[in-house]
């Protein structure tokens, strides 16, 4: 029923609406109408003209509480189906609709707008109290001990929830960063009834955020806020493929195998691959793993019993979610695909969420955006669908026949599957000649002619062979009834489709990669794992900038976003780390704060570079580093973690250097040997060995006391120079007028240094060395920035000799205790 247009428009509302119609000469207005605190409508701005298809872009600047306000030119007030579903569709990001006619005198409210509850503000008094001199955490915390850094930092984050900004917070070591943000996330959540999702790079610090930190957190609020772990669905089974692949038990190594899984799956409550009581390698999990392509939804005949839905189930009922960084992007993409921000996608909505390892937020991101397609992925693909094992025939299309598939319909499928396998072969065989000694190559404008006359054909023939095998299936899909479309095995097939379809598009991107000036195409040799296996080459397509895709998906949508890690600046700025992932600045409202370590660096740390080292691309480097390694690790009596930048030269000096530290007594480990986390283990457990390591380990390893009292850097990390992405992006700098070393490949290594030397010092107690075998830290110009971008250990510049020797003393000396 109409009324009055008074009633919900304010004058000055009304009177810019006529004159917009008018203009317009009576045609149809899309208006974004916000209300003031009564619910009038108190000021208007005109979206579109013309079209009410408009509507989901419009939604864009509209908050909950909004409306979205249109004419219809006739009078006539009544609403359309058009009308109806758009206004639902609205409802559920509770903005209003309504129709008024030319004049704005009527007014017809299909949708009330929700305006959104209130919120309460977090206590800041409160909260500060809580971890200072006579808090909740003295009395929790045996030995708890009030940090300035960690008081300013708590500051910040609090302000970000109660001021809906973004908040950059680098928190050195041992500032207890992880209370400082779950406080008022937990406490926000409580009050005020918002999820908060916290995400991380690695699972070790999920593992303490849900094991210790949330609990003594709650302890100390008096919360009790529901908590749950949200991971990627491949980490879970799935009971139907688990069903399917029994008649297939030869794909185990035995059948006891299969059989553990199944007993397992009938008692574990989550069906969580981190709850296997047993191994299962990675080829065999991904043959019972849940996937998005293979999932029934609600026609699955185990869906009162899947572990996703649980899991799901759990994530929709609770206040705080950890997640890992991936997993958000993959959220992320899909909402700003058109999921939107108020409905569930991998995770339920939320506006409010915390990042911790933020420094990894470039890598993470650049690794999610990416896209790619290699012949090993191609025929997992094809392995779905179609199979042979001895006289048994399995997949996807064995499935199809009972739906009333037409005659002769899946000979023609198998066949596009046998020439699309020729077909991939043939490409991989051509890539990796073309490839020739190099690892990765990248599509340049210079290249696309060598790359068209050497592969061209390849790859357009793989492309036309992707797309005939989707629409062979296609028509499979229209062959049969529209109500059997829905069954299992259909979806499945649809969803094949769709992933066929985007590969094709990638091998299409690579036959035309004109105008592709903000991707990087490349490829990359894979090695293969199985013993004798050729090389695999793959097609990657990256972003070049990740900015646009941080503000649309990550810093635009959501209320607060608190972004910290101990290493975020270089030489005290923000600035690189920011300026890559489009982080806003403080003259936008966000707050940034450099939080420093309490840690005693200048008496429990000591920094040696070698000042007689060669330079690392001499060739009496590598005979340098094998000199000195075995002298420092026994000066420190083992201890020591020996950190390299390129695993060629890890296994050189290892070679040389682990017998002789054998034969003193120093167990020596090698990354690479054995699993990453068992690697760490035995290292933790011998507190006279050493680690040799490279890439991962410059990170994320937590060795505190004893076990880890020398930390040796081989040579300043360095990008590699020939990596595709980075050459790209370097180009990219000087294009835009900086300079490529000063402005990516020198901050992005001070990054890293930092990294690795904050694997030494884990606790107050600590204490140790880091030596860095590289002159370039006091020959080079921007040795400096280096040095003041670390901690202010104590430094030493002296011989090799020399620094064995003082090695020796400081770590023999006496250490005052420690916090």
């Amino acid at each position: 029923m109409s009324k009055k247009a008074g009633d919900r428009l304010a004058l000055a509302v009304r009177e810019a609406m006529r004159t917009e119609i008018d203009l317009a000469h009576g045609q149809e207005i899309l208006f974004v109408g916000h209300p003031d605190h009564g619910g009038l409508i108190s000021s208007v701005e005109v979206f579109a003209r013309g079209s009410y298809s408009s509507v989901a872009a419009a939604c864009r600047l509209c908050d909950p509480g909004d409306m979205i306000i249109h004419n219809h030119p006739g009078g006539d007030l009544r609403a359309s189906d058009a009308d109806v579903a758009v206004s639902a569709r609205l409802a559920e990001a509770g903005i209003g609709s309504a129709i008024v006619d030319n004049e704005v005198t009527a007014i017809y409210v299909l949708v009330e707008p929700v305006r959104p509850p209130s919120v309460t503000p977090l206590d800041m008094e409160y909260l500060l109290g809580i971890i200072s001199r006579g808090g909740a955490m003295e009395r929790i915390l045996p030995g708890f001990l009030e940090r300035s850094s960690q008081i300013g930092m708590l500051r910040n984050v609090t302000e970000g929830f109660n001021s809906d900004q973004v908040v950059v917070a680098e928190a050195g070591t041992g500032v207890g960063k992880s209370f400082a943000y779950l406080l008022p996330a937990v406490l926000w959540a409580a009050q005020n009834g918002e999820r908060v999702v916290i995400a991380t790079a690695t699972i070790n610090l999920q593992q303490q955020l849900l094991d210790r930190d949330l609990e003594i957190v709650q302890k100390a609020l008096g919360t009790s806020v529901g908590t749950a772990l949200v991971k990627g669905r491949g980490n879970y089974l799935c009971l139907r493929r688990l069903v399917e692949q029994r008649e297939e038990t030869d794909l185990f190594s035995e059948d006891s195998e299969l059989s553990a899984l199944q007993e397992w799956a009938e008692t574990s409550p989550t069906g969580s691959r981190s709850d296997l009581p047993f191994f299962l390698d990675d080829a065999k999990w991904g043959r019972v793993n849940s996937e998005s392509d293979t999932c029934s939804a609600s026609r699955c005949p185990d869906r009162d019993r899947c572990f996703i839905l649980r899991a799901r189930h759990r994530a929709a009922g609770a206040g705080i979610l950890v997640a890992n960084h991936h997993l958000l992007f993959s959220d992320l993409a899909i909402r700003n695909a058109g999921v939107g921000w108020d409905a569930t996608a991998i995770l339920p909505p939320f506006s409010r969420l915390v990042l911790d390892e933020a420094h990894n937020l470039e890598r993470a991101a650049t690794s999610f955006f990416s896209e790619q397609v290699s012949r090993t992925g191609m025929l997992r693909t094809l392995a779905r669908l179609h199979r042979i094992r001895g006289p048994h025939r399995f997949g996807l299309l064995e499935r199809l026949p009972p739906l009333g598939v037409e005659e002769g319909a899946l000979d023609r499928a198998e066949k596009a599957i046998a020439e699309l396998r020729s077909t991939l072969d043939r490409l991989n065989a051509e890539l990796l000649l073309f490839l020739g000694d190099e690892s990765s190559w990248r599509v340049t404008a210079e290249g696309v002619e060598r790359l068209r006359a050497a592969v061209g054909p390849a790859l357009f023939e793989t492309n036309q062979a992707v797309l005939s095998l989707a629409e062979e299936l296609a028509r499979i899909i229209r062959s049969v009834e529209e109500e059997k479309r829905e069954e299992p095995p259909m979806m499945e097939t649809a969803a094949v489709i769709r992933r066929l379809e985007h590969n094709a598009a990638v091998y299409e991107r690579f036959v035309s990669p004109e105008g592709e000036g903000d991707s990087v195409l490349w490829m990359d040799r894979k090695r293969e794992s199985r013993p004798g296996a050729s090389a695999q080459v793959a097609l990657i397509i990256t972003p070049l900038d990740i900015r646009d895709l941080m503000r649309d998906s990550l810093f635009g949508p959501h209320e607060t976003v608190v972004l910290t890690s101990a290493t975020l600046t270089v030489n005290g700025s923000f600035q690189f780390w920011g300026g890559r992932i489009g982080v806003p600045d403080p003259a936008d409202g966000a707050i940034h704060g450099i939080h420093p370590s309490p840690f005693d660096y200048s008496r429990r740390v000591m920094l040696a570079v070698p000042a007689d080292a060669p330079s690392p691309e001499h060739r009496d480097y590598e005979r340098y580093l094998t000199m000195l390694i075995p002298r420092l690790v026994n000066a420190a009596n083992g201890g020591a973690l020996v950190l390299f930048t390129a695993f060629r030269r890890l296994e050189q000096v290892y070679e040389v250097v682990a017998p002789d530290l054998e034969r003193r007594g120093f167990t020596c480990y090698r990354q690479g040997t054995e699993d990453r986390a068992k690697l760490l283990e035995s290292f933790r457990a011998d507190v006279a060995s050493v680690l040799f390591a490279t890439d991962s380990f410059w990170e994320g390893i937590d060795a505190p006391g004893e076990t880890l009292r020398l930390v040796i850097v081989c040579r300043l990390p360095f990008r590699v120079p020939t990596d595709p992405v980075q050459l790209a992006r370097a180009e990219a700098v000087v294009e835009a007028g900086g300079n490529a070393f000063a402005d990516l490949s020198l901050p992005q290594a001070v990054m890293r240094l930092k990294q690795g030397f904050g694997r030494l010092m884990r606790r107050s107690s600590d204490y140790g060395v880091v030596v860095i075998a590289d002159p370039r830290m006091v020959r080079k110009y921007y040795g400096r920035i280096f040095w003041e971008s670390l901690p202010p250990a104590r430094p030493l510049v002296a011989s090799g000799e020399e620094i064995v020797e003082e090695v020796g003393s400081f770590l023999n000396g006496t250490f005052p205790e420690g916090e």
